[in-house]
């Protein structure tokens, strides 16, 4: 896909860099401001360039938005790996103020309606969709609520979201740590919930693949199954 499949389709706004974190390891947090007015649904992405900066290869990369709106900032949520892109050097490598541009938000990571159970599957740092998921929800009691969250090192976000579900009865939080946890617990809450739920999962592609066949296995139907792939985190 290419940076110029998205223009004139999606609106673009101007944001500036408010703040760049390292919490731990190559995991970073990126808080922006937008310059105007701008809009958008909890768990959806979009596409991000760096007008100012050059960069080799790719010039733009997709990430979801892991705050809300009512918040007032697009937070983002990422990792370098081990090879580090020359984007991502550029955007880390930022200072305060500087501007970075966005087409969208859009995508299909959203509520789906105002009553039925939630099942969310986060993998690494594909929870950026997800807190801001959480954050929508976090004083609403309509619904039950559980999150799995699967990460071998570090849980990025994982303190606020465990504020979160101590704060609201019906959200609940679960932290795996193997492959083999994720799958016990899956199983579990699909055959508690069934197809009264959604099933959000967001991570690699790889991950999303083996959950959505574990949960058709457990009958649970397409249509319940919502997934966020990896863009650029």
């Amino acid at each position: 896909m290419k940076l110029s499949d998205f223009k004139g389709v999606f609106k673009k706004t101007i944001l500036t860099i408010e703040s760049i974190e390292n919490p731990y390891g190559d995991y970073f947090s990126i808080k922006l401001k937008p310059t105007s007015e701008m809009s958008w649904h909890p768990g959806e992405h979009g596409i991000f360039t760096l007008p100012n900066i050059k960069v080799e290869g790719k010039k733009w990369r997709g990430f979801s938005i892991a705050s809300i709106e009512k918040e007032g900032f697009v937070l983002l949520g990422t990792r370098t790996g081990k090879e580090i892109s020359s984007f991502k050097q550029a955007l880390l490598g930022m200072k305060k103020g500087e501007r970075v541009s966005i087409r969208g938000p859009f995508g299909w990571f959203k509520l789906q309606d105002e009553s039925s159970p939630m099942v969310l599957f986060a993998s690494g740092v594909g929870v950026t969709p997800i807190r801001g998921l959480l954050k929508e929800l976090e004083d609403s009691n309509k619904r039950d609520v559980e999150i799995i969250y699967a990460s071998s090192s570090y849980y990025l976000y994982g303190e606020e979201i465990g504020k979160i579900a101590d704060k609201n009865l019906k959200i609940v939080l679960h932290k795996i740590t193997s492959a083999e946890e994720s799958v016990k617990k899956i199983e579990e809450l699909a055959k508690k919930y069934g197809n009264r739920a959604y099933y959000y999962n967001s991570g690699k592609p790889k991950v999303l693949k083996a959950v959505k066949k574990q949960l058709k296995a457990l009958n649970i139907r397409g249509n319940r199954i919502i997934d966020d792939s990896f863009l650029g985190y």
